[in-house]
């Protein structure tokens, strides 16, 4: 996977939490992939549980897993979200960047371009 690609994909606190969470579990059940996100705390605000839970469904399905899918990590069949041989490649990718040393800030991007750089 091209370091853009990738840089992409897991510039997104949501994305990245997906890539994780499938690198863990692999195949999960579409109506149960917001309860698990939730769980682990993404997508969690000030906001009500209700309200959390729509937000993050939202931008799941509407943005995050469509580009997962289009760049090959995932499938969806509509029942579930399954990995692809690619996502490996970007878990080892997310995995990478959690060994840099912390800098003047704790954003991922910043991590990111300082380790690949």
């Amino acid at each position: 996977m091209e370091f853009e690609t990738a840089f992409d994909l897991l510039s997104n606190e949501y994305r990245r939490a997906v890539v994780a969470l499938l690198d863990e579990e692999g195949s999960v059940p579409r109506d149960k992939l917001t309860a698990r996100l939730l769980a682990r705390g993404v997508g969690v605000s000030a906001e009500d549980d209700r309200t959390n839970r729509r937000q993050l469904r939202i931008a799941l399905h509407h943005n995050h897993l469509p580009r997962l899918a289009d760049a090959g990590v995932v499938t969806d069949d509509g029942e579930a979200i399954t990995p692809t041989e690619e996502l490996a490649d970007l878990a080892a990718w997310l995995d990478e960047s959690s060994h840099v040393a912390p800098t003047a800030t704790t954003d991922l991007d910043d991590q990111l371009l300082a380790f690949y750089a």
